[in-house]
C-alpha cells in the first residue's frame, strides 16, 4: 500500500532532530494539490495556523498554508503536537529545506529537548497526514489523545509518570466542521496572537 512519505534517515543530536523525509511519487507535492486535505489537518490541529513563520510571504503559516510543500505542514503538525504536550520547553521550532537534485526529498529539522518526544511527535504528524490525504473515510485520529500519550510515554521515561488527569477545558478557537476548515485554510483571518517559530519551507526560505 502506498504511503504519503517516507522517512529515509533520522538522526538527533542535543540540540535537533533532523529528519530526511521523501514525499512518495504519485503524492501530492503541495498543499494546494489538495486543499481539503490540507483542511483535514487544520482541522485536526488549527492552532498550526497562527504559527510565525520565517522566510515565507507573509508573518503566520495560515499565509502560505493552502500552497507549501507536504513537508512543511509535516514540519508544522509535529512541532505543535510536540508544544501540545508541554514538554517541548519555552521555545518550538523548525525548518524544512529542499534537498538539491530531488524536488521531492527534504531535511526537516526540529528542535529537540527530548529525542524520544521529537521522534514521536514526527511519527504522530505523519500518521495525521496520511489519514489526511489518504484514507479520509477511516475514523479521524484522535489528536488530544495523541499528545496525552506521547506526554505519558516521555514522562514515564523520564521516571516523571503522572496520573490521569481531568482534561481541562480549552479556551483556544475550535473549527466546527471540516468545511470551515476548508474555507479558513483557503482564507485565512488576520488576528493576531503568539506562537511557535519555523523556519520557511524550501523554496521561501531566507
Amino acid at each position: 500500500m502506498s504511503s504519503l512519505f517516507n522517512i529515509m534517515k533520522i538522526t538527533v543530536d542535543a540540540r535537533k532532530l533532523r529528519a530526511r523525509v521523501l514525499v512518495n511519487p504519485g503524492m501530492p507535492l503541495m498543499t494546494s494539490e489538495d486543499i481539503e486535505a490540507t483542511a483535514r489537518v487544520y482541522y485536526l490541529a488549527p492552532a498550526i495556523a497562527k504559527h510565525v513563520c520565517l522566510g515565507d510571504a507573509g508573518r503566520e503559516f495560515q499565509d502560505c498554508m493552502g500552497d507549501t510543500e507536504l513537508a512543511h505542514l509535516l514540519e508544522h503538525l509535529s512541532v505543535e503536537i510536540m508544544n501540545e504536550t508541554g514538554l517541548a520547553g519555552e521555545i518550538s521550532c523548525g525548518r524544512t529545506r529542499g534537498v538539491a537534485g530531488d524536488d521531492r526529498l527534504f531535511e526537516i529539522e526540529l528542535s529537540c529537548p527530548d529525542d524520544v518526544l521529537a521522534i514521536g511527535a514526527l511519527s504522530s504528524a505523519s500518521f495525521m497526514m496520511e489519514w489526511a490525504f489518504l484514507h479520509p473515510e477511516a475514523t479521524a485520529p484522535d489528536f488530544p489523545g495523541t499528545v496525552e500519550a506521547l506526554r505519558q510515554m516521555v514522562l514515564a521515561l523520564r521516571g516523571e509518570a503522572e496520573g490521569a488527569e481531568a482534561a481541562e477545558e480549552s479556551g483556544d478557537e475550535r473549527i466546527d466542521t471540516e468545511e470551515d476548515a476548508v474555507e479558513a485554510v483557503a482564507a485565512p483571518d488576520d488576528t493576531e496572537g503568539s506562537a511557535p517559530v519555523f523556519g520557511g519551507a524550501a523554496a521561501h526560505e531566507e
